[in-house]
């Protein structure tokens, strides 16, 4: 359609900024549903108790390489319990989690289990069943599913929020 005059060029070029902010817009609101969340894991202290002050650490300059790995291995194995869904079934106190299906990890993991007997726990879980508990209701997937890391994260979470030993 050609209408003559600067009417005609006038109603054009606001059809087409009509069209570009319409598609602007929806844009914005189709990069927003296509979004992904994020987790983020937050650790709160404890608040001090009735007529006690609260202490908070102090800085003692440089972490050891032992410190920060151990630190950073079980924020990985909080994730990776996380993600995996392990608290689903689970219960864990440091987790926060409740879960029934399985074996309570804050009592049943021992302080003869070591890191490399859990993950072995993880990889093989009809290996050793714990008492009162039917085989094949754990996955027995994990060792395909998660890599070798997040499985020695997710053992050294365990002993470090457990009474197992590493």
């Amino acid at each position: 359609m050609k209408q003559n005059g600067s009417k005609g060029w006038l109603i054009e070029v606001s059809a087409f900024v009509l069209v570009a902010v319409i598609a602007f817009a929806a844009g914005l609101l189709v990069g927003d549903l296509g979004a992904s969340p994020t987790t983020k894991t937050v650790y709160v202290a404890a608040p001090a108790e009735a007529g006690e002050e609260a202490a908070a650490p102090e800085p003692s300059g440089e972490a050891t390489e032992a410190e920060a790995g151990a630190e950073a291995g079980e924020a990985g194995g909080a994730q990776v319990f996380a993600g995996a869904g392990c608290g689903s079934c689970h219960t864990l106190a440091a987790a926060g989690s409740t879960g029934q299906t399985g074996p309570n990890l804050d009592e049943s993991l021992a302080p003869d289990d070591n890191t490399a007997g859990i993950e072995e726990m993880i990889v093989h879980p009809n290996d050793e069943v714990v008492e009162g508990y039917p085989r094949n209701v754990m996955p027995q997937t994990y060792g395909e599913t998660l890599s070798t890391a997040e499985i020695h994260e997710l053992s050294e979470y365990l002993v470090a929020s457990t009474p197992a030993k590493p």
